[in-house]
């Protein structure tokens, strides 16, 4: 059995790429935890909360322009340096505010904690800064403080020491859904911390390339999901294709013109007197004569941006055009008579500014016509649903293209002997994270560490599932029977003596029936009868109790296969027995899995062959099909 296809809450990716607008609705999620308790009105640690969430907030509004910008060369690392060390120090309180035991003993602390949607908030909180932190590393090596962030180890103790405060305090309850996530989304987060510090360690080692390969796979597993496309799809991407190549270049001409009036500028700044801009205006001049070299190549590829644009956008290029060619009259022009006439000095150094301020207009309009025609060209391809799909699927790879590059980065910067991550500190809290997942069960008062109570609420939840699924089909084959000749008491028979029996050849035979449900049929059971419809519901309802009971089972497999990197002989045994079983290396099994002993029962005891059965019998008698669970596909 392969692991569950999650929810995106419950998915674990190593470099979490989340949107902007979820970070901001976990912080909104944390401060709204606090806010509706009644028993946190005027407490100071919710008056914390609420400062951190905000600060938070506003340091990532700044980062996420930042984020946005297309040249790197742009980006102002003092101001990421700011926002993020203020981002930093303020998810910090708030992993300060939910591990101090005098809030956790307090009623504020208690109420808002035992409903376990603050610890999920915060840890989306970790999740959704974490590649701002990644970022900000990979865009100027001396954000030191971002480091330990981008490893996890550090931020990753909050919520696992939580929850191991609220074992001790007996609190932490497997009943409740938002605990059992937090203790999976904790889990997750350890899994996580564990592999980053591999990764460090590759990094030290000067096999930085390795973690690369590594993290390319899961960009080839992406790829591999991509099907043939369609004709169809073919012709829209071909088209795509002509067009982002087009597009790609007028872009590239926009940078280096950018690039160019930056030059400009700089120089004019240093010394803006007339004779200067003049000098200067002239040698452009001299330059845009071939009329493909800049300031000529603004113009040039403002008539390209609106080569296939409307009346309107090739109009707003004619007049920019010719405004440059005027432009360049009236500087040659009046540059010559410069050293006789104090007049054509001024001329000469107005015309030349105004030409400046002409071709800066024109790469703001190239630029903002490039920028509408993509957005115009999506819309008018995301018509097509297949190239929707193609598209999400396209931009996930082009996202864990980024994040390699910039894991690139932070790891270069962690394979310095320089490197502020104190390596003893975190072997020693990569220990202590172990202990609160995976400790041993002497540890815990009720008998098993957080993992393991997961693991067994959830075999538990299979098992009622299969409860309800067996009473759901004895329902159905009890309606089965009911149409049989002896369900119908059609199998009296009368003695020559005036007795009454039934004849067992008939009994045999419609037990067998009812077994097999081959009586349900639309024959016995007409398409839009009330018999019909009944007989739809009882088969839907064993549908889904089945379908809920592999959903389970297939979250343990799931859970397992998210840890078992990290499973080692020094956690509880159970958690051991329970993911792997106990099997040699020779292929001896002395005690299979969780899942795979379940499915052993399913299988044994013929629930799976009466699932199968359920199936056939849906589509025979045209029944509406119920929601299908991942692991029936």
């Amino acid at each position: 059995m392969g692991a569950a296809r999650v929810a995106e809450a419950y998915s674990c990716p190593l470099f979490d790429n989340r949107p902007h607008a979820e970070l901001i609705a976990a912080i909104d999620s944390l401060n709204k935890e606090v806010k509706a308790s009644p028993e946190c009105t005027g407490s100071p640690s919710a008056q914390a909360i609420e400062k951190n969430g905000d600060q938070i907030k506003n340091s990532i509004t700044s980062l996420q322009q930042i984020m946005a910008a297309q040249d790197a060369a742009m980006v102002n690392t003092a101001q990421i340096d700011q926002s993020m060390t203020a981002a930093l120090a303020a998810v910090g309180s708030l992993g300060d505010i939910i591990n101090n035991n005098n809030f956790l003993n307090s009623k504020c602390g208690r109420q808002t904690m035992s409903t376990g949607k603050v610890l999920l908030a915060m840890n989306d909180v970790i999740n959704g800064l974490a590649p701002y932190a990644l970022f900000a590393v990979s865009m100027n090596a001396a954000l030191a403080p971002a480091l330990p962030f981008v490893i996890g180890g550090v931020v990753a103790t909050s919520g696992i020491s939580a929850i191991a405060k609220m074992i001790d305090a007996n609190t932490l309850d497997m009943t409740n859904p938002d605990h059992r996530k937090a203790v999976l989304q904790n889990t997750c987060q350890y899994t996580k911390v564990a592999k980053k510090v591999r990764f460090m360690q590759l990094a030290q080692s000067g096999k930085i390339s390795k973690i690369t390969q590594e993290l390319e796979k899961e960009v080839d597993l992406y790829k591999k999901k991509f099907t043939t496309p369609t004709r169809e799809l073919s012709q829209l991407l071909t088209y795509r294709e002509a067009v982002m190549k087009n597009t790609s270049a007028i872009e590239a001409q926009i940078a280096n013109d950018r690039a160019d009036i930056m030059t400009v500028d700089n120089q004019i700044t240093q010394n803006p007197d007339d004779l200067m801009v003049c000098t200067l205006g002239n040698e452009l001049v001299n330059w845009a004569r071939d009329g493909k070299t800049f300031p000529a190549s603004a113009f040039l590829n403002l008539e390209a941006a609106t080569a296939q644009g409307d009346r309107g956008q090739k109009l707003q290029a004619s007049t920019m055009r010719n405004l440059h060619n005027s432009s360049m009259k009236r500087i040659a022009d009046s540059a010559s008579k410069v050293y006789d006439d104090e007049g054509a000095l001024k001329a000469c150094a107005n015309a030349s500014r105004s030409w400046m301020n002409g071709v800066r207009q024109a790469v703001s309009l190239t630029s903002s016509i490039i920028a509408n025609s993509k957005v115009s060209l999506e819309s008018e391809l995301s018509r097509n649903a297949e190239y929707t799909q193609w598209k999400a699927q396209y931009t996930r790879i082009e996202v864990e293209k980024v994040t390699i590059k910039r894991v690139e980065k932070a790891m270069q910067e962690l394979s310095k002997d320089t490197s502020i991550i104190d390596r003893s500190e975190l072997a020693q809290r990569m220990v202590n994270l172990k202990s609160g997942l995976f400790g041993s069960r002497s540890a815990w008062g009720f008998g098993a560490p957080p993992v393991q109570a997961w693991i067994d609420h959830t075999k538990t939840m299979h098992d009622q599932a299969i409860s309800a699924f067996v009473t759901s089909m004895s329902a159905v084959r009890n309606g089965s029977y009911s149409l049989t000749k002896s369900g119908r008491n059609q199998d009296i028979k009368s003695t020559p003596a005036g007795g009454m029996y039934r004849d067992p050849k008939i009994q045999v035979e419609s037990a067998q029936i009812a077994k097999q449900l081959s009586n349900l049929n639309l024959t016995e059971l007409p398409l839009g009868s009330r018999e019909q419809e009944l007989m739809c519901q009882y088969l839907e309802s064993a549908w889904l109790d089945w379908s809920a009971a592999i959903d389970h089972l297939g979250a343990i497999q799931f859970f397992c296969d998210m840890i078992d990197p990290v499973l080692d002989v020094k956690m509880d045994s159970a958690v051991l027995t329970s993911c792997r079983g106990n099997q040699q290396l020779n292929g001896t099994t002395f005690r299979k899995s969780t899942v795979l002993n379940a499915q052993d029962v399913l299988v044994r005891k013929g629930y799976k062959a009466d699932a199968a059965l359920i199936k056939q019998k849906l589509d025979a008698l045209q029944c509406p099909m119920p929601a299908v669970s991942v692991m029936n596909q």
